[in-house]
């Protein structure tokens, strides 16, 4: 997937929905991090000029403003460091003039670099595994023009260090399209840190992308990531164009649904959670949360179970949000006699600390 040549360009509908994505997430981050933290990084590992040819600001004003424009700002003093990186000297100058505009606290530090995100980090990182020390609270955009920019090793290798998370957007068309093409091996081995993406090329257009898809996230997953979730951005009748997110933390994860599920709607596209691939969950309004009472029946049959594990299994094992639980799934269960409560309650289809509960056979 060969990049635009000129300086700038123009915003295409599956940025849009990155953005959108991408602002909602390091809006919840930023105040969970700075609370607990001194210091907090946030890498944009292919940043470009900061501003599109219509005038939309591209994903390093967005990172910025999440901070910026954040309602808690006053709230969030710790030191925010912003490490932006592209390889083209053009951009990153008008990167720097872009961000040279705006007012910056004390506290917001901006280093952008001109070079290859693989080169800048990864030495970034190496030195600070050679003086033994500890990485920030980190999150990264990782955002390439071509499948081989974003090695899936120097994700493994930033994934080690404690607090940090990656979300990758990785549009598959395009990688399936080039599976058998010659001399796309090096390119490919490097994005999925394996050679089993061959096992692809044999398949249909459909089953390819489904593979690509669950071979990137079961490797992004074996790289150092304890949760992964993906999510599709869907836009016309175009598919397969996904965001991964990856962390070891149970608390991002329930933060990054929440933000998929608060997004707006965006004219002519939607999203889903898609890391499932026959089971792809549109995030609306009034969702169907059948699914969601589906996979509970089916881990707690009908023994006991605490309110509890019901949160955890919906957090990780499912597309849904902890707030889909009680009164949208578990509460409508419950009236139509599907659920019963052991321990007492003060109120009927309350679902307190410490509540069990079982599915009636």
């Amino acid at each position: 997937m060969a990049g635009p040549k000129a300086t700038m360009w123009r915003l295409e509908p599956h940025s849009r929905g990155k953005h959108h994505i991408l602002r909602r997430y390091v809006q919840a981050w930023l105040p969970i991090m700075t609370s607990s933290h001194g210091r907090v990084v946030l890498v944009d590992g292919f940043a470009g000029p900061g501003r599109y040819l219509g005038g939309e600001e591209g994903s390093p004003l967005i990172l910025l403003k999440a901070y910026l424009e954040h309602r808690y700002r006053n709230h969030m003093t710790s030191e925010i460091v912003y490490l932006f990186i592209d390889d083209r000297a053009d951009r990153v100058e008008h990167l720097r003039k872009e961000i040279g505009i705006l007012e910056l606290p004390a506290n917001v530090q901006v280093d952008i670099q001109h070079g290859t995100y693989q080169d800048l980090f990864r030495r970034r990182l190496d030195a600070l595994q050679e003086s033994g020390q500890r990485l920030a609270p980190t999150f990264a955009f990782i955002d390439p023009f071509g499948y081989s920019d974003a090695p899936m090793d120097l994700t493994g290798l930033f994934l080690q260090f404690q607090r940090c998370e990656v979300l990758i957007y990785i549009p598959l068309p395009f990688v399936a399209r080039f599976l058998d093409r010659d001399g796309q091996e090096t390119a490919l081995n490097a994005l999925f840190g394996t050679n089993r993406w061959r096992e692809g090329i044999p398949l249909s257009w459909d089953q390819r992308l489904t593979f690509l898809h669950d071979l990137f996230r079961d490797q992004l997953q074996s790289s150092g990531c304890t949760y992964v979730r993906s999510f599709e951005i869907r836009s016309g009748a175009a598919r397969g164009y996904h965001l991964f997110f990856g962390t070891t933390s149970l608390r991002g994860l329930e933060k990054m649904k929440e933000a998929m599920w608060s997004l707006d709607p965006l004219t002519g596209q939607q999203f889903g959670d898609s890391t499932n691939g026959d089971q792809l969950v549109l995030f609306q309004a009034e969702p169907d949360t059948t699914p969601l009472l589906n996979a509970l029946k089916e881990q707690f049959s009908n023994h006991e179970f605490s309110i509890e594990a019901a949160e955890r299994l919906t957090l990780t094992d499912t597309p849904f949000a902890t707030g889909h639980l009680r009164n949208r799934t578990l509460a409508p269960a419950e009236r139509r006699g599907e659920l019963e409560a052991i321990t007492a309650r003060s109120r009927v289809r309350t679902y307190a600390p410490g509540t069990r509960l079982r599915f009636r056979a």
